[in-house]
């Protein structure tokens, strides 16, 4: 098989190049720890988001934007960060992020307004949205191809276990201090990880070669498209029509435009043509599925226990956890099947897990003992870990090494780009605060969710389309 042999010999030369397996080991933690930031403070926010609500005296929909405009700013930022890497070098795009999202997080920690806290949030995923491209570029140069499922399972691990113990440890802060010290626990992170990395992140070595021009003008194409498509349902929820329409027409325009550009010129920001390989195109899909259902899953709960079961931070936080727990910990056993077996089966596997959890959330939902609740949210996870590595996988290998960052940070867009569809679809359903009367309102919300999640096994079917081949 033609995969087999290109796997034997990258690493072949792997072995030739005297990596050891300690160094190795360096490397994934290294990049596994920084890129856990984005997921911690992705769902710490959500059970800091009602005290938030009490103490700016904002509602929930505007509290929403801490959350979407996140979103979307990991979702533009991230192929940008990844060409970004792969023009001038991994590594110090990779360490500048890290320092980067610690100042951007105390800034948030003294926001005095909501206005204030939500530009500053921003910056954190602007500087996150360097993280994740470059990092899985690095594991993608460094470590041999017959291991890479395991690396990406290992990675996906922490990223999981950071998006679980975000809610009971947001949950313990905001109960001890307040919603800012959700902020300040990323500081002592951000100081491990960035000497951890400085140590073991591999070092680009000089390159006298003319280096291509960055894609100013594609990566401005690109962010006014994803922009003003995101911004078209929250015109619609507003009732502002003809705001609406325009921003369909010019997200519409943008995005013609975009495409012919980036098919056009020799080293686009976002190379479309990533997207004729059916693998990768099927990955990116699956990835935006999964994430659609699973962050609208961790914004609704929150909503539904606190505002209809008067749960608080604490029981929220750790009811949660038993989705990203068990994703991170079924992403290992993922990533060894990818290496043993090929990414077919845990992938179509995993999909169809997902999809048993969010429908017995639907059913249960409304039951009035928790551990039924945590039970589909359990399920899930396995679901969502299972998948997680060959899904990675496949997507981080379908480009050449030199654009191995630009092809993650499409990658992880797609990634995003579902959870702000969540997200809005979450604020639109909800304009003011949950009623009593709305546990059916999460009921379809839920089942509308697993019936998305039953397209992801059709998709994820093409995943390894090609590995046979």
């Amino acid at each position: 098989m033609r995969e087999r042999l290109n796997r034997k010999l990258e690493s072949h030369q792997r072995e030739q190049s005297g990596d050891d397996v300690h160094h190795r080991r360096g490397i994934i933690a290294a990049v596994a720890l920084g890129t856990t930031l984005a997921p911690l403070n992705s769902t710490m926010i959500a059970v800091a988001l009602p005290s938030i609500q009490r103490n700016l005296d904002v509602s929930v929909s505007q509290t929403a934007w801490l959350v979407t405009l996140y979103l979307v700013a990991m979702a533009v930022g991230q192929p940008i960060g990844g060409r970004i890497g792969d023009l001038y070098g991994r590594r110090p795009v990779y360490l500048f992020g890290l320092l980067w999202f610690a100042g951007a997080s105390a800034a948030c920690a003294f926001a005095p307004s909501l206005p204030l806290l939500i530009l500053f949030r921003t910056q954190q995923a602007l500087a996150g949205a360097l993280s994740f491209p470059n990092g899985a570029a690095m594991v993608r140069e460094a470590i041999p191809a017959e291991r890479r499922g395991s690396a990406f399972g290992a990675i996906g691990m922490t990223i999981s276990l950071a998006a679980a113990i975000g809610p009971p440890l947001g949950g313990a802060l905001v109960h001890a201090f307040d919603w800012q010290a959700i902020f300040w626990a990323n500081v002592p992170i951000i100081a491990i990880a960035f000497l951890l990395n400085y140590r073991y992140l591999p070092r680009r070595h000089r390159d006298d070669r003319a280096r291509p021009p960055f894609d100013i003008a594609g990566s401005l194409l690109f962010v006014l498209t994803l922009g003003a498509f995101i911004a078209i349902p929250t015109m619609v929820r507003a009732d502002r029509n003809l705001a609406a329409l325009a921003a369909m027409l010019l997200s519409a325009a943008m995005g013609v435009g975009f495409v012919l550009r980036e098919l056009r010129i020799a080293h686009p920001v976002i190379d479309m043509r990533f997207f004729s390989q059916r693998a990768f195109a099927a990955a990116c899909a699956s990835i935006a599925i999964s994430n659609l259902v699973m962050y609208t899953t961790l914004l609704a709960l929150p909503l539904f226990m606190d505002h209809l079961r008067g749960d608080n931070e604490q029981t929220v936080g750790l009811t949660l956890m038993a989705l990203s727990a068990l994703a991170g910990l079924w992403g290992v056993l993922g990533g060894r099947i990818t290496d043993e077996r090929g990414k077919w089966l845990p992938a179509v596997a995993g999909a169809g897990v997902l999809v048993l959890g969010i429908a017995g959330l639907a059913l249960v939902v409304s039951n009035e003992a928790l551990w039924p609740i945590a039970l589909a949210l359990a399920i899930m996870g396995v679901g969502i870990g299972l998948q997680g590595a060959p899904v990675q996988t496949a997507a981080i290998e379908a480009a050449s090494a030199a654009r191995s960052g630009s092809a993650a940070g499409v990658f992880s867009t797609s990634r995003y780009i579902g959870s702000v569809i969540g997200a809005t679809i979450l604020a639109m359903v909800f304009v003011s605060d949950p009623q009593p009367g709305d546990t059916r309102t999460f009921q379809w919300l839920f089942a509308g969710l697993a019936l998305v999640a039953v397209i992801g096994i059709a998709i994820n079917s093409q995943v390894a389309a090609r590995e046979a081949s």
